[in-house]
Parts: C-alpha cells; structure tokens; sequence
C-alpha cells in the first residue's frame, strides 16, 4: 500500500513539474505514464527518456529524476542502476561534469553488486567519455578495456560496437588517427551487421572529425553528410543540430563563407526549438567569426554579443541554483541557532567537560598515533624489503626467460645451418647424380619413363621443402635486410599459394633496429599468422607495422570469426607472444568479435 501511494503522489508531483517547462510532448508522455503501474511505469519511463529528453534537456532530467525515485521506492536494484546511468548521461550533456561523474559511479556500483554483465560494460563506456572529457586518456581505455572484455563475454554486439567507437575517438584524440580509423571501421560493421542506425551516425559524426583534423575535408563532408541523414532518419534532432555545427565549420575552413552562413543559420534555428543553450552559444560565435571573415563586421558583432549573452544565462542558472541552496542552508542555520539559544544556560557545563575530555582524547590519540607511526615505519621497511625481493626475482626471470629464447634461436639457427650445408648440400648433390641416371635409363628402357619422371618431382619437392624449413627457423634475408624484407618474405611464401589474401603496409620505418627486437618480432608476427591460418577461418589478413613518435607499432587484423580472449589467455602460443614482449618492452591488445574478426596490436617503447 505504501509503494502504491508513493507511486501516484510522484508521479502527479513530477506531471506538475513537467508542466512548468510547457512542453507538449513531455505533458503528454507523463499523462501516458500515469496508465503504468508498479515496475511496469518504471520500465516505459527508463524507454521513453531519450526521446523526452532530445525535445527538452529540462524535461528529460525531470523525466528522469523522478524515475530514480522511482525504482528506489520499488527497491528493484537493476532498475536504479539504469536510473543512475541514464541521470549521468543527462547531467553530462548539460554540462555538469560533477553531477555526471556521480551518477555514473553509483550505476558501476549497483551492477557490479548484482553482476550486470552487459549494463557493468555500458557504464564502463560512459566512464571512458567522462575520462576523455578530462583529458584522462589512460582512465579512459581502461574502461574501455574492461567493457570490451564483459560486453564480448555475454554477446552484447551493441555495447561492444559503442566500446570500440569509443577507443577511436580516444586515439583520435591522442593524435593516432590512422589507428583511430582502424576503431571506427571495426565499430562500423558491427554497427551495420546489428541495423543500430543511433549508433552508427555517431560513428559517422566521429570519423568526419578525424578526416578534418587530418585535412582530408572530402572524406569529412561524406561522413558529415552520413551522419545527418541517419540522425534525421532515427529523429535524433540533438544529433542533427551537432552536425550541422561541424559542417558549417568545415565550410568556413574551405573558406565557403555563404555555405557556411546558411548552415550556422539553419543550425541555430534548430538549436532554438531544443532550447540547446551550449550549442546556441557556440554557433552564435562561430558564425560571429564567418560574418568577420566577410568583413561584414556589423553582423560580426550582433552574433558574438549574441554568444557572450548566452554565456551569461548558462552562469545565471548555475547562480540561481547556487542561491536556492544557499537559502535552504540559511534557514537551516537559523533553526539551529534558535535551539541553541534555549539551551545556553547547559553550554558552559557542557564546554568544561568537553575540554577534559579532548585532553584525554589528546593523550590518547598521541600515544595511539606513536603506536601507528611505528608500525607504520616497521611495515613500509618490510615492504622496502619484500619489494627489492620481488625485483629481483622478476629480473632473474626475465633473464631466465631471455636466455631460453637465445637458446632457442642459437639451437634454430645451428639446425638452419645444418640443413643448408649438410642435407641440402646432399640433396642438392643426389638431385645431379639422380638427373644424370635418369637420362641414361630413359635411353635403356622407355617404359620406366614415366616413374623416373614422378621420383624426379618428389626429389625437387623435398629440396625445395628442406630449404623453405631452412630458411623459416632461420631466415638469411632477416639477417642482411632487416624486418620489413623479412615479413614481406614470410607472408609472400606462408600465403601467396593459399586461399588466404593478405596486404602488407609499413609507413615512417626507414632505419634498422637491434637485432633482438627484429627477431622478437619476426616471430610474434610468425606465431599471429599461424593462428590466422589455423583457427580464424579467414580468407583476408591484414599486417601494419609503423611509427608513431616514441612507439613502434604492429597490427595483425584478419576476417574471421574471432575468440573469447578470456578462454585463450593460456594458450600455448598466447603465452610465447607475451613472454617474449616483456623481454622487448612490449605490450599486446587483442581485440576479438565473432562478427568483426580478431585484431592483435603490438606496442613497443624505443
């Protein structure tokens, strides 16, 4: 009965309340929600918030607001998790970075405590936006590191689409914008393969920005263009109104100054009806800084005014926020100090006996404090110690590790050699004497032709498999030619005879590096590739090596159907690539969807 009743007087409450923003849309949706009941309401509230909340910000944080109490007067917890995150989501579109943060943690909270696998990685997603928002870019893929890891363990194409858009933006904007285009095409087929057009105008507005920066302004127009026509497909108007600024922009940076009025203009209009007061701000300006480019200064400065007086309103309503608080706070002051006043004469009493207490405190507290401080010092001495243990150990095994791969390859190499001086210089030898006997047989017997022919065959197919085995555990080109001739060596002869198609691409990687780093990885690159031919059912390959600032990178990306890195992670051949990264400073990063293949990015600090 209690439930019921709290149910109904807020739901009338928040209907009063939406009504004040005199918004047809949000009137009608609350009446609507009145006819739900129980969980039911909670449910067509949590689905109906993006549309309420892309007609008016105002309307969808009260929408929301009064979905989160709401689920916590149902006690349902999944349902205060979404609550929470859709609230964050809302406070972070309106600018309120604090209020977002907040939401969005309490959500990660809930859905860790209940295991919400799918909703633990969405939240994650939204943590990496903040993140990025405060320039935490290492946060920031971390949370995308753990969403990917969750949204892929329970098949949510969505969220696992949203994580990797997500990590493009952020390499974007660490300037790694060949490596950000790689995220976005690989968040764009998953995003076509599920017909989530939301998030794949998103994707599209992305990549626009990436081709601007990059200067390639055709390829930002084609995306731009995308973009709009998805948004206004779906009826995200907040999506449309985000483009619009951009291409008005990009017309002002190709100095198409009339396009680019007509834009801000048709852009502005839009941002009116959504009472969109950031995005007014922002365009009045830009379009200030068009009309000074045209010289018609007076115009010029009409929008920048225009601009400068939207600031002011964004600060008045914080201010007027502020006040209410500082109101409530008054009165509350002055209700305490009126229930002081009666209790005056029972101060001073109350006064001498605190003191005597705080000097019993005082003592107390410094001998405990004494007691702490030591143990403090004897721990952090142990820790000291048990961490020069640790390194040392960690160093005694990487040099363990080390030598068993110089092993390794000193053993390889001696084998390699081996089998070119001593069997192929045999086979070789007998491949001569052999030719020579077939001739004068052939003139004996002409019958035994056709078997001479097919023995000769098997006899140059072991040579020529002898020396292909010679040259795999050692090869000579990797040794005179450096890295690039050696894997274009290996790829032409592991897959130019397969079904498997591959390309090859290197950029900014002129000069030799240390032996041990070309050989390292030759063979991580080696290990990659026989996963792709064995286990990823691909026809299509692809390897990227590079240069990118203090960073040596590589990419193996193929087709096929992926892994679940979690069921993996112990694999034989897994374990040799991370092994042999430590010994190079080195890291690896797979990424792998059963709907957009397996992506395996090597890193190297020089």
């Amino acid at each position: 009965m209690l439930k019921s009743t709290g149910f109904i007087f807020l739901l009338i409450y928040f209907t009063h309340s939406a009504k004040s923003y005199k918004t047809v849309f949000a009137d009608s949706m609350w009446i609507e929600a009145q006819s739900h009941k129980g969980e039911e309401a909670i449910h067509f509230l949590l689905d109906n918030f993006f549309p309420v909340y892309n007609k008016n910000y105002d309307d969808g944080i009260t929408w929301m607001t009064a979905t989160l109490q709401f689920a916590e007067l149902s006690g349902n917890k999944q349902l205060i998790g979404k609550s929470h995150l859709n609230l964050g989501i809302a406070w972070y579109l309106r600018g309120d970075y604090p209020a977002c943060l907040v939401h969005h943690q309490k959500a990660l909270e809930i859905f860790e405590l209940i295991d919400d696998k799918s909703n633990i990685g969405r939240t994650c997603n939204e943590l990496s936006v903040y993140s990025r928002k405060q320039k935490q870019y290492e946060k920031g893929l971390e949370y995308l590191d753990r969403s990917y890891e969750v949204c892929s363990a329970c098949n949510d194409s969505g969220c696992v689409e949203t994580s990797l858009n997500n990590r493009a933006v952020i390499y974007e904007m660490m300037g790694e914008y060949e490596l950000a285009l790689t995220y976005y095409r690989k968040a764009e087929n998953i995003a076509k393969l599920t017909n989530n057009k939301s998030g794949l105008a998103y994707i599209y507005s992305d990549a626009a920005e990436c081709y601007r920066v990059k200067n390639d302004y055709d390829s930002c127009t084609i995306f731009i263009d995308k973009a709009i026509a998805l948004h206004e497909e779906i009826g995200n108007l907040h999506g449309v109104a985000i483009c619009l600024i951009n291409k008005a922009a990009l017309f002002g940076l190709r100095k198409m100054y009339p396009k680019s009025i007509a834009t801000f203009q048709e852009c502005i209009k839009l941002g009116e009806e959504l009472n969109y007061t950031d995005l007014l701000k922002n365009a009045h300006y830009e379009l200030g800084k068009t009309y000074a480019a045209v010289n018609d200064f007076e115009m010029s400065f009409y929008h920048i005014d225009k601009s400068y007086a939207l600031g002011d309103s964004l600060l008045n309503q914080d201010k007027i926020k502020s006040l209410s608080e500082m109101e409530v706070k008054y009165q509350t002051e002055k209700v305490e100090k009126d229930f002081l006043k009666e209790k005056q004469e029972g101060i001073e009493t109350d006064l001498i006996l605190a003191n005597r207490n705080k000097w019993l405190l005082g003592i107390s507290g410094f001998f405990l404090a004494s007691v702490f401080f030591g143990l403090f010092i004897y721990q952090r001495k142990t820790r000291l110690t048990q961490a020069e243990k640790d390194r040392a150990l960690i160093d005694e095994r990487e040099k363990g590790i080390q030598a068993v791969f110089d092993a390794t390859e000193e053993e390889r190499q001696r084998i390699a050699k081996d089998l070119h001086d001593g069997v192929g210089q045999q086979m070789s030898g007998l491949k001569i004497a052999w030719e020579n006997l077939s001739i004068s047989i052939k003139g004996i017997d002409e019958k035994e032709s056709k078997r001479i022919d097919e023995l000769s065959k098997i006899l140059d197919s072991t040579a020529s498999e002898v020396r292909v085995i010679s040259h795999q555990m050692m090869p000579k080109v990797l040794e005179e030619f450096g890295l690039i001739a050696a894997l274009e060596q290996m790829l032409e002869s592991s897959l130019s005879f397969s079904n498997l198609k591959y390309s090859f691409e290197h950029y900014n990687f002129d000069q030799r590096l240390s032996r041990k780093i070309e050989l390292s990885l030759f063979r991580i690159t080696q290990e990659l590739l026989n996963n792709v031919i064995k286990h990823s059912g691909a026809n299509f390959v692809s390897v990227q090596i590079f240069k990118n600032k203090n960073q040596l990178i590589l990419i193996v990306e193929d087709n096929g159907k992926g892994f679940n890195i979690s069921n993996k992670k112990d694999g034989h051949g897994l374990l040799n690539i991370h092994s042999r990264l430590n010994t190079i400073n080195g890291q690896v990063n797979y990424e792998a969807c059963e709907t957009a293949g397996t992506t395996a990015t090597i890193r190297i600090d020089l």
